[in-house]
């Protein structure tokens, strides 16, 4: 058998509704979806800025090259090549105009120049109502003074541009779309979860501590979680039963002391005329062994509350168990040799040992006093401190009548005792300090059978954790 045990935190929770839109899943695949729709649009921009730069670099060209080839062109066949050209322009994206020397117009589908513009041959924006941004265009006077322009639609780009924006928009929404379905779809899971777990922690609350969370096969967040607060929830139960049974087990085992307290003084009182003095001193001093008896147990109580509060924690330290070991031993052998019981000691290395040496000390003396108490004249006790299953072990060992397996866990609770065949007076608080130092240190205990008799284990955790 073996004992695990923690110290729980008690708490309260105000129920909270839990709403879909409020899930981490939903809200994480939103953002994802939303931070999807930014990398898109961001990309898209810079296809597009790509292909615009593209574009009006084309343009350049175009009407550089018009104008350039039209330079080759006699003056007197100029504007019958500029109709010529302009009827050829089938897509409508060039448009070509010839004015004189003092901008009036003469030829082509420009009917005046636009203002502002530059005679200097170099391509410029074209700003006119009823073109496309990124129009460009090319204005130059000719060696006959005429001036000479031509510009360049950017119908192309314009349908890019739309074409690339209606794509954004229909790409953004779809995505959101599908972000939003994909979070609701998500996050019904974890949200009929978390209804089970508050459905489960409320009959908890109300004092159902047989309920545990529920724990899925996907071993992610949420279940280690309900695996701790299961793990709680054990402890607090097994705490919860002590302290339930501590108020029956205490009017129990005190009652026959507080008998024979009150019978005491009860007959010294109605005999104290007509009894001698020596009669007297003896009711006193069985009065004084039974108040001595309740202040002992009512001392071990209050050791067990002590130990469980943590209140040694500060006492922790390193040191090596080996020496404690032989300590003990060394103070126990002349009350085995009374009792004419051996007493023997065997020790391997083991490393040092995190732990408070006096609590340790103490439940080391009580699994001694209870092997020498119960072990009859002529038997034996071990003393052994050994490593076995990656971590310290500490065994009292003796060849008494030991405990039944069905008895092991009850006498490690409080008033907890074995049924013997001759009862032997005591408080059974012994092993219950016992298991008190264990819980303080995260040690197990362990009753095991000795084949005669009672091996107690302290075990430590593995070493390497």
């Amino acid at each position: 058998m073996s004992v695990e045990l923690q110290n729980p935190l008690p708490g309260r929770c105000t129920e909270v509704r839990p709403r879909l839109s409020r899930t981490t899943t939903f809200r994480l695949t939103v953002t994802y979806a939303a931070v999807l729709v930014i990398a898109v649009a961001s990309l898209i921009s810079l296809i597009y800025w790509q292909a615009a730069q593209y574009m009006v670099r084309q343009g350049d060209a175009i009407v550089r090259g018009q104008v350039r080839a039209l330079l080759y062109v006699d003056e007197n066949d100029l504007p019958d090549e500029i109709d010529r050209l302009q009827v050829g322009d089938l897509r409508g994206v060039i448009h070509y105009g010839l004015f004189s020397a003092q901008g009036r117009y003469l030829r082509g589908r420009v009917f005046s120049l636009p203002p502002g513009v530059t005679l200097d041959g170099k391509p410029q924006d074209w700003l006119e109502p009823g073109f496309e941004d990124g129009a460009r265009a090319v204005a130059k006077r000719l060696p006959n003074e005429q001036i000479l322009f031509v510009g360049y639609d950017a119908k192309t780009l314009a349908g890019l541009r739309e074409i690339i924006f209606n794509s954004l928009w229909w790409s953004a929404a779809l995505i959101l779309v599908l972000g939003l379905m994909l979070g609701v779809v998500t996050g019904i899971g974890p949200l009929r979860r978390v209804r089970a777990v508050q459905v489960i922690s409320q009959r908890i609350a109300l004092g159902d501590l047989t309920q545990r969370l529920p724990i899925s096969q996907r071993g992610d967040e949420l279940d280690a979680l309900s695996a701790l607060v299961n793990q709680m929830i054990e402890e607090i139960g097994f705490l919860v039963d002590e302290v339930k049974s501590v108020g029956d087990n205490v009017a129990h085992d005190l009652r026959t002391p507080l008998n024979k307290l009150r019978s005491n003084l009860h007959r010294m009182l109605v005999d104290w005329s007509h009894t001698a003095e020596s009669t007297r001193q003896l009711h006193l001093e069985k009065s004084l062994a039974a108040a001595d008896v309740l202040l002992a147990r009512f001392r071990a109580l209050q050791r067990i509350a002590e130990i469980d509060r943590n209140a040694r924690r500060a006492g922790m330290a390193r040191f090596q168990p080996a020496h404690l070991i032989e300590r003990m031993f060394e103070d126990y052998q002349a009350v085995a040799q009374e009792s004419d019981i051996s007493l023997s000691l065997e020790l391997e290395a083991v490393p040092v040992l995190l732990a408070d040496q006096e609590l340790l000390a103490e439940a080391l003396m009580n699994l001694l006093d209870n092997a020498l108490k119960f072990t009859p004249a002529g038997g034996r006790v071990r003393m052994g401190l050994k490593l076995a299953q990656g971590g310290i072990r500490i065994e009292i060992e003796d060849n008494g009548p030991g405990i039944a397996d069905d008895q092991r866990e009850l006498v490690l609770c409080r008033f907890g005792r074995g049924q013997l065949e001759k009862p032997i007076e005591g408080s059974g608080l012994g092993l219950a300090i016992v298991a008190a130092v264990a819980r303080a240190h995260d040690f197990s205990i362990r009753l095991e059978d000795a084949n005669p008799g009672l091996r107690a284990v302290l075990q430590t955790r593995s070493i390497s954790s």
